[in-house]
């Protein structure tokens, strides 16, 4: 299926080349990758030290879901330690093979489109290295997350510089690009800090048509 963009690309050329930001989570992708992963390793079990402060041993689950979003960012990055990034994308792989996850065909459309005339970012509350995983399937080469220290191929259990969550995502525009986002779409309230910097803005999922024009369309 092939979905309008006019509205969105006619807007959009009358603009400077600059930065799209999309959301990952519940925009580019069905649903949550770090979420999805969280769950894989809770089962698996035992979390890293650094997720345990966050979300204990009795049920971790139940823990993360109350937890506010930019402390949800950061326990699901941090359950992430101790990994390499073949052990990453093995675990994004199988989100993907199970259905957990999957591309949302419309907003990846858009992407591709705008991507012709402006440099397409994915900015996620999920771990960096999640991202950067996931990207490929979705035809996107940049990437910025909730970053965690590395060393020696193996995922550390801090986190290095601004979460990417809320209000984190415009500091972490303006620190990585410099000025506003030419376009951003995002699908969750925490994303309005966002829309709201940019230029052009839509939204899908929850906030869709409440304050900025949903895509594809809404009812």
């Amino acid at each position: 299926m092939t979905f309008d963009t006019t509205g969105i690309l006619d807007a959009l050329d009358a603009l400077p080349p600059g930065e799209a930001v999309f959301d990952l989570d519940g925009t580019l992708i069905h649903h949550d990758i770090g979420e999805a992963t969280l769950r894989r390793l809770i089962a698996r079990g035992p979390l890293p030290a650094a997720a345990t402060a966050w979300l204990g041993t009795e049920d971790p689950w139940a823990a993360y879901v109350a937890l506010d979003p930019v402390s949800q960012c950061v326990a699901a990055a941090v359950a992430l330690a101790g990994l390499s990034r073949a052990e990453v994308d093995t675990l994004v792989d199988q989100a993907f093979a199970e259905g957990d996850v999957a591309p949302n065909a419309a907003v990846c459309e858009l992407a591709a489109a705008i991507g012709r005339r402006h440099r397409v970012w994915i900015l996620t509350g999920s771990a960096e290295v999640l991202g950067q995983a996931v990207a490929p399937r979705l035809g996107i080469q940049h990437v910025r997350g909730v970053r965690l220290a590395e060393r020696d191929g193996v995922l550390g259990d801090t986190v290095e510089g601004i979460v990417s969550c809320a209000e984190g995502k415009v500091r972490a525009s303006w620190v990585h690009f410099g000025r506003r986002p030419v376009f951003a779409i995002g699908d969750s309230p925490w994303d309005l800090h966002l829309l709201r910097l940019a230029h052009v803005a839509r939204t899908t999922g929850r906030i869709a048509g409440m304050e900025f024009p949903g895509y594809p369309s809404v009812a």
